[in-house]
């Protein structure tokens, strides 16, 4: 065989191997930049998990303080309505009981009803006769 034909084929068979090359170079990039993209969009999945139990946590722990407030003014307004019993009961036999009671009394009456009344979100404002 003659030199050109050698020549020929080892140029050709360099050709190929160039060719092969850049094709694993350029596929091996394009394979990493996948891998980064899928590793950016794993660790976006991650954090919008953690951010979503986190809302779900605070939910539910605003549930549980909501539901404990609504018990504590529950207990409060029985406890009131006990308090009133009570006293209707240890006077109603006292001729205090018919007695006018001084302006004074009854508006830090209407305060304290009132004071306690602030933490329901609802207030009633009166005011004292005379």
């Amino acid at each position: 065989m003659k030199m050109s034909y050698w020549v020929l084929i080892v140029t050709f068979i360099a050709c190929l191997a160039g060719g092969l090359v850049w094709s694993a170079d350029h596929y091996h990039g394009k394979f990493l930049e996948e891998q980064r993209r899928a590793d950016d969009a794993e660790q976006r999945a991650d954090s919008s998990e953690t951010i979503t139990a986190n809302v779900l946590r605070t939910v539910a722990i605003t549930n549980i303080i909501l539901e404990t407030n609504q018990h504590a003014k529950q207990q409060i307004a029985l406890e009131s309505q006990r308090a009133e019993n009570d006293i209707k009961a240890a006077v109603a036999d006292d001729d205090c009981a018919v007695r006018v009671v001084s302006a004074g009394a009854v508006k830090r009456l209407h305060e304290y009803a009132n004071g306690l009344r602030a933490g329901s979100g609802s207030s009633v404002t009166s005011q004292p006769d005379g």
